[in-house]
């Protein structure tokens, strides 16, 4: 499922709330690209950092604790940072520590907090470390879904990155309405529906049962005692996809999704790979790629085959299922069938 993966820049004081930029590391794994901050020591931070700015899509600050060393300006990396990016009307979330005491808070961090706090930001406090994961959940979908902008990388699914505060029907019949409205020309959006039943004249890229596709997959070949990493193309068709769906579990992971197709995938791996290697007498670890994977999750969501029923702070935190659409289109060609 192919999704825009955005270029964040942390503005930071270095040595300061390392725990804070971990779980920042970690949240952002699988949905953004981030640079930081470097120390104002290097002759370069300042060039780095303004670098950064003009190039990131997004500015994210972290106030902590420390104001950071001071440049040859009279203030720190993190300071210039801040308003290189206002300069620069760069998008920003900004996250400060609380301090209920300004007992052992510098001067020059008061005067940079009131700054910030004076002008026109969307400030996020936390006391802890352990705040901090709640808040980016809210912070960044709230973000993003207000300022839209068109850098980014295309990776991973664009329905996920824009999940804002929607309800779960709301967020596909959203996604629905936005494809819709590419393939007429249209600036209409059209109202959806609020349960699953949607009807068959509402599904942006309906898919045929019959039709086939390529994906590409990976696997490891035991031949002559010596283990080979393969890559091959296998053809699948929509009807063994809509049929592994059903299958799998009322509610499912991607990475659940993932294993579903891996097992699809591996007995007709198996007989391509020992076609092509006849000394192979083993095929283990079928995995189909990550691209074609996401492309798969895509093609299935904008079909309105699956829908998300929850989110986490994670990707492996959200579930899906399979549609009512989808299990009526199994229904109906089984009866078919036999007829």
């Amino acid at each position: 499922m192919p999704h825009r993966r955005y270029h964040i820049h942390v503005i930071c004081a270095d040595n300061d709330q390392l725990l804070v930029l971990d779980s920042v590391a970690i949240f952002f794994q699988v949905r953004a690209f981030l640079t930081y901050d470097v120390s104002s020591k290097l002759p370069k931070a300042s060039l780095y950092g303004r670098q950064c700015i003009d190039s990131c899509d997004y500015a994210l600050m972290i106030i902590g604790d420390s104001y950071g060393a001071v440049q040859n300006t009279g203030v720190s990396q993190m300071h210039l940072s801040y308003l290189n990016a206002k300069a620069k009307a760069k998008p920003l979330l900004i996250f400060i520590k609380n301090h209920y005491q300004e007992t052992g808070v510098s001067r020059q961090l008061q005067e940079l907090i009131k700054l910030v706090s004076r002008q026109d930001n969307q400030i996020y406090y936390y006391d802890t470390e352990d705040d901090i994961e709640a808040l980016l959940v809210q912070a960044y979908y709230s973000a993003v879904a207000s300022h839209k902008v068109r850098g980014g990388w295309v990776r991973a699914t664009e329905e996920m990155i824009k999940f804002s505060r929607q309800t779960v029907a709301e967020r596909l019949a959203d996604l629905l309405s936005k494809n819709t409205n590419t393939n007429t020309n249209t600036n209409t959006k059209k109202e959806r529906p609020v349960d699953e039943s949607f009807a068959a004249d509402n599904v942006s890229k309906p898919i045929v049962l019959t039709q086939t596709f390529d994906v590409q997959y990976s696997a490891q070949a035991y031949e002559g005692g010596n283990l080979k990493d393969v890559t091959r193309e296998v053809i699948l068709s929509w009807q063994e996809v809509l049929i592994t769906l059903m299958k799998i579990p009322s509610t499912f992971s991607s990475y659940g999704l993932q294993n579903a197709i891996n097992r699809l995938i591996a007995p007709k791996a198996e007989i391509d790979i020992k076609n092509d290697m006849p000394n192979v007498h083993a095929v283990s670890r079928c995995q189909i790629s990550q691209d074609d994977l996401n492309n798969l999750q895509r093609q299935l969501v904008s079909a309105n085959w699956i829908q998300l029923t929850t989110y986490g702070t994670r990707l492996s935190q959200e579930l899906w299922k399979l549609t009512f659409h989808a299990r009526s289109l199994l229904e109906a060609e089984n009866a078919q069938t036999d007829e």
